[in-house]
């Protein structure tokens, strides 16, 4: 299940309805750490995912369930 919390403050309109959302999916030795910040009044928004597969990152050394955009620890 999604962790999905108000963290407010859209860099678009300004909106107090943004929201930070969390999703942790793991099977077998595959993990995905995926944030999105969505603002429920204009659309504006912004995703990062991590997975342990990706070569290209060091995912050891990420903070992967940390969001990349307010800080907030994410909750699996």
């Amino acid at each position: 299940m999604a962790d999905i919390q108000i963290v407010g403050g859209c860099k678009k309109c300004g909106s107090d309805s943004m929201t930070c959302k969390y999703n942790f999916f793991a099977q077998g030795e595959l993990e995905i750490h995926s944030w999105e910040h969505k603002c429920l009044d204009c659309g504006y928004r912004l995703t990062t995912a991590y997975r342990n597969d990706d070569e290209d990152l060091d995912f050891a050394s990420e903070t992967v369930d940390q969001c990349p955009y307010c800080g907030r620890q994410g909750n699996k």
